[in-house]
């Protein structure tokens, strides 16, 4: 098994404000915007470190690359690090990313195979330092740079189809969950019932008064997204249904905490380019379908469970393909470097064998002339070979 690093740097904008001594529940409590992969740490046992942040070029290229000066300037960056906000946690429930964050150089790498940095958050140094490390890089909206150097893979945010990686590219979603994990940390009643609106949905109270009437006759209630990471999360594992409604496209994530929640997901054709694979029930082609297919689970609810199962069966197989990714791309991170250090031991093999055969014979040649000088009655010069013949 492979122990993996998740490091992300004071001034990222979200994820978890902590360290290793909260539990995977605290850190989402503490969450700015998402979920993020708690998996890395309920699954494979990573740590997770706060760095301080890396002001290089590169680093502020990339986080810029992902959100546009004009929405976060280096001044919000700033902020960020030192901005305390209050979590439902009985330790330290003030806190803000600079009461954790670390010298990079002091964390103890050797004892890592895998390291995972949210956008550049591991500076250049370090990462040529070790080059054992299976280095990869999770850029924050999922918008790769054209070139950069040392890190072996980029993360794609995309749900993991099969155990095959791409050239440079490992598939794991930024929201990497365990089946059931919200619903058991976060429920708060055995009784799932109602709607939860995914947060990207077009739809209002005012706009939408019809779908709601429909909604209201199968009773079923309607809760919309909280600005609130652990309200929204309980309202999540308390719904029995998750319905996207039109608006943009989006890559899954609320999706993927929507299972973990056992919620059933509802999504029309369009509304999820993340790769997952939803079954074929689960999609509607218009409102009309949508409202028949409630009407035909709220009868059929053997049927209910049984899309609820295949939905753990789709976060059972993200973790066990991504295990393999992870696996396979250190296999080959390590041939690499096997074949490099053989490569370089048989170099110097080489320049010393032509160095032997051009070098051996003068020397040879030195000493038996030398000893022959010397005339030492003990040493016959006719039954002497130079090291060169021997």
């Amino acid at each position: 098994m492979f122990k993996i690093a998740f490091i992300k740097e004071a001034c990222y904008q979200d994820l978890w404000i902590g360290d290793n001594n909260d539990t995977s529940s605290d850190l989402i409590r503490s969450t700015l915007l998402r979920t993020g992969p708690i998996g890395l740490l309920e699954i494979f046992g990573s740590d997770f470190f706060i760095v301080k942040s890396n002001n290089s070029k590169a680093a502020q290229k990339i986080r810029f690359s992902q959100i546009p000066k004009n929405c976060l300037s280096k001044e919000d960056y700033k902020l960020i690090e030192s901005t305390k906000i209050r979590i439902n946690s009985s330790r330290l429930p003030f806190r803000c990313p600079n009461d954790f964050s670390l010298d990079a150089e002091k964390i103890n790498w050797s004892k890592y195979d895998i390291v995972i940095s949210l956008n550049f958050a591991v500076p250049i140094s370090i990462r040529r330092k070790h080059p054992d490390i299976l280095w990869t890089c999770m850029t924050g909206e999922g918008r790769f740079p054209v070139l950069s150097r040392c890190w072996d893979y980029f993360i794609s945010h995309d749900y993991p189809n099969t155990p095959f990686a791409n050239l440079k590219t490992i598939n794991m979603p930024y929201t990497f969950i365990p089946p059931k994990y919200i619903y058991d940390t976060f429920k708060t009643s055995k009784n799932k019932k109602g709607i939860c609106v995914e947060i990207n949905s077009k739809i209002s109270p005012s706009d939408n008064q019809g779908l709601l009437k429909e909604f209201y006759s199968l009773n079923l209630n309607v809760e919309f997204h909280s600005g609130d990471i652990e309200k929204n999360l309980k309202n999540l594992a308390s719904s029995k249904y998750f319905i996207k409604l039109s608006g943009r496209p989006v890559r899954g994530n609320s999706f993927l905490e929507a299972m973990s929640a056992r919620s059933l997901c509802l999504l029309h054709y369009n509304d999820c380019y993340g790769k997952i694979p939803f079954h074929n029930y689960c999609y509607f082609k218009d409102e009309k379908s949508l409202i028949e297919k409630l009407q035909f689970l709220e009868k059929n609810n053997d049927f209910l469970v049984e899309l609820l199962n295949y939905q753990d069966s789709i976060l059972q197989n993200m973790i066990a393909n991504l295990k393999i990714q992870f696996e396979n791309a250190l296999l080959i991170k390590r041939k690499s470097l096997d074949s490099k250090k053989n490569k370089i031991s048989s170099n110097k093999i080489g320049i010393n064998s032509i160095l032997k055969k051009s070098l051996q014979p003068v020397i040879g040649s030195f000493c038996y002339n030398s000893i022959i000088r010397i005339d030492d009655p003990t040493i016959d010069p006719r039954e002497y070979l130079p090291s060169a013949l021997e």
